[in-house]
């Protein structure tokens, strides 16, 4: 099950995968916003999508292992909208550590609520008293702005306000940039699995859309686990990580 691209639906596909055998999931599911890789559901159908895809994620999990989910929120009118933080919270029935904000610039204004610019990553794990919190690997140099001699010398700890460019298509493409519309910031997501996991760790994406999730475990020797049903998505990303050396 380690380095295992699969072309599949995510709920299906987590069902196969044994008890205890992930160190850590990271992942986003769609939002049911009427992108062209999912359809439009009443918030009832969301609701029964978000509970399927989530109920094996204790399970697959190692002792250790920790959840990463990456939500906005759904629109339920043309001017209401539900944080799906809400949505998943009791949902997924393990330890809830910490509530991240990731704030980034661009993107659409809106003419009847204030703009969005955040999105929310939730970070569960199975057991408070086991999981992995690697901090040295993340602290950020570039917070030691005095010389006070008390300074841990790698950095500061990070906040839990993040903010990370998006990765865009058109005059600010960057050469991370692939064909899924929704892609993180590989160097978001090398900050994660830096913190909650370790070389050689196994790391899911259930829904792995652009395929950040592998990029990054590969470059820090990680193993992965991607799954996409869509086979334009898949493809790409299969093939750019064949090829990389």
């Amino acid at each position: 099950m380690t380095n295992k691209l699969i072309l599949g639906n995510a709920i299906q596909e987590i069902k196969k995968i044994p008890d205890n055998s992930i160190d850590l999931i990271i992942t986003s599911p769609p939002y049911n916003a009427e992108k062209e890789y999912e359809g439009k559901n009443d918030l009832e159908q969301y609701k029964k999508f978000a509970k399927d895809w989530t109920c094996d994620i204790s399970r697959i999990l190692k002792n250790s292992g920790s959840l990463w989910l990456n939500v906005g929120y759904t629109k339920t009118s043309n001017k209401t909208t539900l944080p799906l933080t809400y949505l998943y919270f009791p949902l997924i029935n393990m330890p809830f550590i910490q509530e991240i904000v990731w704030h980034y610039e661009g993107g659409m204004s809106y003419k009847h609520r204030f703009t969005h610019r955040t999105e929310r990553w939730m970070w569960f794990v199975k057991n408070e008293s086991l999981y992995y919190f690697n901090l040295d690997n993340v602290r950020d140099i570039s917070l030691n702005r005095t010389s006070d001699k008390r300074n841990n010398s790698l950095g500061k700890n990070p906040t839990d306000y993040w903010y990370f460019d998006r990765v865009v298509s058109g005059a600010g493409k960057t050469k991370e940039k692939r064909e899924h519309p929704c892609q993180f910031p590989e160097k978001m997501i090398e900050r994660i699995e830096k913190a909650c996991s370790n070389i050689g760790d196994t790391i899911l994406d259930p829904f792995a859309g652009s395929g950040t999730i592998g990029f990054v475990s590969k470059k820090l020797n990680r193993n992965y686990i991607l799954i996409e049903k869509e086979e334009k998505y898949f493809q790409e990303f299969n093939r750019i990580l064949k090829n990389e050396i």
